[in-house]
């Protein structure tokens, strides 16, 4: 932090508002905070940053910010200011707060449970007793315990990133696949292995409980991340109005057609979803995936003939 060539009260706002900025952004390291005093306070106090750290943060307390020690720095308890939240809002936040305990995806986890905390910076007394309340009321640890065992074996078959046989039910009917495991895929009420399908060029998303058996062979698979590109078209009022999903881009949009990559989406879900939108929608590449969706849209009408 620069030194201020000003009034020692002009300062103390200044630090002040600095070491606010740094506990809101969660990054009041205690070497930054240390470095924020040495360089705005005369040689004096700095040579006693503790003592006086602890003077601004008493007087932070006047003002109901609470601050506490964690590991390497200090982290916000309760902040400066309080939201208004509905009985829903809480309601809903204790849900969130419950189920991060319990997901088997240890990032979303986290990230959830980073958002939980700071909605609660935001929390007056009363909201925090009541999301405490439902916290405690409200149990998930139900939440993908019948399948906390494949999800480990999946999980493990992912890192091993080795080429591999899957067998798995489809319809009530045994399915083979060849390829790589990529990731494990949640959704609110299931969790899919979702495999790379080498022969066929294409991902598939596997319920885990359908999931028969695997076979791994000695062969690794490639760094490279697999993935399986599909370029459309979209005209008339549809290319205007289309919202990309999470894996597209767009590549083009000129003379009233828009032209979209998609990128691991799997084969299936992809085409359905294609379907839809009916001729305002044409695969451009690959070329063999344009054949399937021809074929695929002319059985769908041999049927109705």
């Amino acid at each position: 932090m620069p030194k201020l060539n000003k009034t020692k009260s002009n300062n103390s706002s200044y630090i002040i508002l600095q070491l606010i900025v740094l506990l809101y952004e969660d990054r009041a390291y205690y070497k930054d905070v240390t470095d924020l005093f040495k360089s705005n306070l005369g040689e004096q106090s700095a040579n006693n940053i503790q003592v006086t750290l602890n003077k601004y943060l008493n007087a932070l307390k006047v003002f109901g910010i609470k601050v506490a020690k964690a590991k390497s720095k200090y982290k916000l308890e309760q902040g400066f200011y309080s939201m208004e939240f509905t009985p829903e809002d809480i309601r809903s936040i204790g849900l969130l707060a419950n189920s991060c305990e319990t997901f088997p995806d240890s990032q979303i986890a986290e990230d959830i449970s980073k958002f939980v905390n700071r909605l609660q910076l935001r929390m007056n007394k009363n909201d925090i007793t009541k999301l405490s309340e439902i916290i405690s009321k409200y149990d998930f640890s139900f939440y993908y315990s019948d399948l906390k065992t494949q999800i480990e074996l999946a999980r493990e078959i992912c890192k091993k990133c080795m080429i591999a046989e899957f067998s798995y039910l489809k319809n009530d009917k045994t399915c083979l696949c060849r390829g790589k495991a990529k990731e494990l895929i949640y959704n609110s009420k299931n969790a899919y292995l979702r495999v790379y399908e080498m022969d066929k060029n294409r991902n598939i998303d596997i319920p885990l409980q359908n999931i028969l058996s695997y076979h791994e062979s000695p062969q690794r698979a490639s760094e490279k991340e697999f993935e399986t590109t599909v370029v459309y078209e979209l005209k008339n009022r549809l290319a205007k109005t289309y919202k990309f999903k999470d894996n597209e881009y767009m590549r083009d949009f000129s003379n009233g057609v828009l032209t979209v990559v998609n990128n691991g989406e799997p084969i299936d879900k992809l085409f359905s979803r294609l379907m839809r939108y009916s001729y305002n929608c044409t695969i451009t590449n690959p070329k063999s995936y344009a054949r399937k969706m021809y074929d695929l849209i002319s059985e769908t009408l041999d049927n109705y003939s």
